[in-house]
């Protein structure tokens, strides 16, 4: 079956970060983002997976590549903080 990216949020990130509430990134310990990733979370994941694996290895150092995906960069528990509270200004992602 195709798992898409709410599958993930609900049955992989959310569980995994419920006890600190905070996004996976944050998590696992952040790092400095070179690109933005915009996606349909309806899509297959493993779409999104391909993509971004074939992009991060057209470059040199393709392991140490990071990417700001919203489904791991923005808490899950606190959503509308994330984007920004209704100021688009204020989005995590602006």
């Amino acid at each position: 079956k195709e798992r898409c990216m709410y599958y993930v949020c609900d049955n992989i990130v959310k569980p995994l970060t419920a006890p600190s509430q905070l996004s996976w990134a944050e998590m696992v310990g952040p790092s400095p983002m070179e690109w933005f990733v915009s996606h349909y979370w309806g899509m297959a994941a493993r779409h999104l997976v391909e993509a971004i694996r074939k992009h991060a290895q057209s470059a040199p150092n393709w392991r140490d590549t990071a990417y700001w995906i919203c489904t791991f960069s923005n808490s899950q528990w606190h959503v509308k903080a994330e984007l920004g509270d209704g100021q688009w200004q204020e989005a995590s992602f602006y």
